[in-house]
């Protein structure tokens, strides 16, 4: 076994007997513990795996235990701090009071100085009900009809603010008041109200006024003598319906039919004296022509262009290939007098030749000499799309073999057959 850093080297044998022990030790003897030379603990698939799973997706739990106890930690805390945040709330923004068990539920909280306005419905103090206007004649019963309370136990009020017992000696019990016992706003004697008295009385006539209003429009709407709406707002707006109708009765009857019948001709004109019938639909039918080809003009005049720069090109190409190809070539082609192909004799007359569309190459003399030809004339221009095919016919014949003779011969006698 190799030696590892920090262990102290053997000591040197003195003698070859020593050595041999030594050795001997060494082979025999373990030189670390028993505990270096275990065999390591064997780790199964199934324990990977489960060390894999870190959370168990149906029971909800963490594999490792500490975690587990420290999220169930966190997730009471956290839960504890929502509850009372939302009782908090709760108790911010609805009643202060169960309206169940009649408990404060800002029991536990700190209480509003006491004054000595305590038994009174103080402005300042947070649990005293708002006054209502409540009838005199709510209750009066010292108890509460549901539970069989006594109201210093069982009311919707603050403790502070609830009835008092009878028994605490606060006084007689409140009987029953009569109606005749209210406060009145109006004295039958004097016929008058004891506040206010014209105001009342002249918003009690406006009301009158109104509500009479009211019940004879909705029984008075149309005059049948007059043949007119009893409210002139309601018979202008009636007049104005009929003279739109009025000017709309020319077209309804053509309006009722078909489309494909609306947009005849026979409808805008007499198809036999071109007299127009219906001027406005005449000129609707023209606008709508004009506009149809104002549409398309654009593309009109772009193909248009398209076509004549398309002329132009193929005139030019022609030239060119024209140019491109030696007169030579036509030259071979007839100078045996017949075709190599299907031995077709060029001498006959009836045998087809194709005219050439080559110019023999012209030689220094004739060129530059006396009596050269004249240039041939420019090329014009063609129109669009109508671009005739420029003559390539040699002047003069020249060539004496073969198909050529034939060739030479026919512009001679066309000549002597035009003198």
């Amino acid at each position: 076994m190799p030696r590892r850093e920090g262990d102290s080297a053997p000591p040197e044998a003195q003698s070859w007997g020593e050595a041999l022990q030594q050795y001997t030790m060494s082979k025999t003897t373990r030189a670390y513990p028993d505990e270096m030379y275990r065999k390591p603990a064997r780790v199964t698939n199934f324990e990977k795996k489960r060390e894999e799973t870190q959370y168990h997706p149906i029971l909800q739990t963490f594999t490792d235990s500490s975690r587990e106890s420290q999220a169930r930690q966190v997730e009471s805390s956290v839960q504890i701090q929502q509850i009372n945040k939302a009782r908090d709330r709760q108790v911010a923004t609805e009643s202060p009071f169960n309206i169940l068990t009649m408990t404060d539920k800002r029991q536990g909280l700190p209480q509003p100085r006491v004054t000595a306005s305590d038994g009174m419905m103080a402005p300042f103090n947070p649990n005293v009900e708002r006054p209502t206007f409540r009838h005199p004649l709510d209750s009066c019963y010292q108890y509460n009809i549901v539970s069989n309370l006594p109201l210093s136990q069982h009311h919707y009020t603050a403790p502070d603010l609830r009835p008092r017992d009878d028994a605490e000696g606060e006084g007689p019990k409140p009987r029953l008041q009569h109606v005749a016992g209210l406060p009145r706003d109006f004295d039958i004697l004097s016929n008058k109200y004891r506040e206010a008295h014209e105001d009342k009385v002249q918003l009690e006539r406006e009301f009158q006024r109104r509500q009479a209003a009211q019940k004879y429009w909705e029984t008075h709407d149309y005059d049948p003598l007059t043949l007119k709406y009893i409210h002139p707002a309601k018979e202008e707006a009636y007049l104005e319906q009929q003279r739109q109708q009025d000017a709309k009765q020319p077209m309804k009857q053509f309006n009722r039919l078909p489309p494909s019948l609306q947009k005849g001709e026979g409808f805008v004109y007499d198809i036999t004296t071109h007299v127009v019938k219906n001027k406005e639909l005449y000129d609707r039918k023209k606008a709508s022509e004009q506009q149809w080809f104002e549409s398309r003009a654009a593309s009109w005049k772009r193909n248009e262009e398209i076509r004549d720069r398309s002329a132009v090109r193929q005139q030019l190409d022609d030239a060119r290939a024209v140019n491109r190809a030696a007169h030579k070539r036509y030259v071979e082609k007839f100078q045996y007098g017949y075709d190599i192909v299907d031995h077709r004799d060029f001498r006959d007359p009836d045998t087809y030749m194709p005219p050439p569309r080559t110019r023999p190459q012209l030689s220094v003399w004739e060129a530059v000499g006396p009596n050269r030809p004249p240039p041939p004339p420019p090329p014009q221009p063609p129109p669009p799309m109508n671009a005739p095919l420029l003559s390539t016919i040699p002047p003069s014949g020249s060539i004496r073999t073969g198909g050529f003779q034939r060739a030479a011969a026919e512009p001679a006698a066309a000549e002597a057959a035009a003198d």
